[in-house]
């Protein structure tokens, strides 16, 4: 078997903001690694999982093996770590790797984080790979081999780029793999390249990301905002006000004309019209970021437009809830449709 340089990786990786490089690894990250002491630890790991990320190349390989060191994050009910592989286009194989640590959510990492996974008798003759990394998994990688003789070449993604960011809800860790999030299902039908920001517990309506958005290219950008300042009442109206306004001041800073989409919550029935710690009920929270995008539009933000979470899901999709939080691979397949039939299928970019 023959190694990839991994001094070259990131022209093979897609989907990262930055990269952190060890003497052994290379670890995509969604986040600047210069913000590592900024950030709050449980921050810190859910923009280091992989939701998103892909290693895309050419390749006449027969065998493609990836060595790692993995942390999935674990608890009562584990996150599938999966990893997709496409050919040409299309689903090849969706599997774990071998090996693997748990991240307990009380503290502590348990058993080995090597692993390794490989795919062999991959189809024979010159083809596109796209390898996409767990969506809950943190991921170093420490060697890519293909057999002998083999050759290997990166296969840049030039299409148009949008960013999403939002919540667990946008980060789909309940999915099947990393094709099967929200925005993921939604880029692939609008054929777009995408820059999934979802943090799980994390979309806090933060300056903080705001800048990472704001410093990343973008033919269009996604804030699905609310859900994560709901519990312990984080954002008061006054605040949670300023804080949305905020986020866009800052990303149209240097994205003054991008198309930019704000998406309300989408339906959690314990918390539609309960508010927590004196915070804010969802149905307020649409109210109130329908009103933010009113207020842009009237100060002459002619690329600013707000779609309510309930067009994306609603009571009616409960069955595919299962705690009344989080939707299932179904549930999340459905948001993407729908979201590329009501907004990426319109002409908005």
């Amino acid at each position: 078997m023959q190694a990839l340089d991994l001094t070259t990786l990131d022209r093979f990786l897609d989907g990262q903001v930055d990269i952190r490089r060890r003497p052994d690894a290379v670890q995509p990250l969604r986040y600047p690694f210069a913000d590592q002491y900024f950030v709050d630890p449980f921050t810190r790991y859910v923009a280091s999982c992989t939701s998103g990320v892909r290693l895309r190349l050419r390749t006449d390989a027969r065998s493609l093996v990836v060595h790692s060191t993995q942390r999935s994050l674990g608890g009562p009910e584990p996150r599938p770590a999966s990893y997709e592989l496409y050919v040409d286009g299309k689903l090849y194989a969706r599997a774990a790797a071998e090996g693997g640590a748990l991240l307990q959510p009380e503290g502590g990492v348990f058993g080995d984080e090597r692993a390794t996974l490989a795919f062999h008798d991959l189809p024979a003759g010159e083809k596109q790979i796209e390898l996409w990394l767990p969506l809950g998994a943190t991921v170093s990688i420490t060697g890519i081999e293909v057999e002998d003789g083999a050759t290997v070449a990166p296969w840049p993604d030039d299409r148009r780029r949008v960013i999403f960011h939002g919540s667990s809800i946008s980060h789909c860790m309940e999915a099947e793999g990393g094709s099967g999030s929200w925005p993921a299902v939604a880029a692939g039908l609008a054929n777009l390249r995408l820059l999934n920001l979802g943090y799980g517990g994390s979309c806090l309506l933060s300056g903080l990301t705001a800048r990472v958005i704001r410093d990343q290219p973008a033919d269009g950008i996604v804030l699905k905002l609310g859900i994560n300042v709901h519990g312990e009442g984080q954002l008061k109206e006054r605040t949670f006000l300023d804080s949305a306004h905020s986020m866009i001041s800052i990303i149209r800073e240097t994205h003054a004309q991008t198309p930019l989409m704000i998406v309300s919550p989408i339906w959690s029935p314990p918390r539609e019209d309960e508010s927590s710690g004196g915070g804010l009920s969802l149905r307020r929270m649409r109210e109130l970021l329908e009103g933010v995008v009113q207020a842009r539009q009237r100060s002459g933000d002619a690329h600013i437009r707000y779609l309510s979470g309930l067009e994306l899901f609603d009571e009616q999709d409960r069955a595919d809830l299962p705690d009344e939080l989080h939707p299932n691979p179904a549930g999340y397949r459905r948001m993407g449709e729908r979201f590329h039939a009501k907004v990426l299928s319109k002409g908005w970019l």
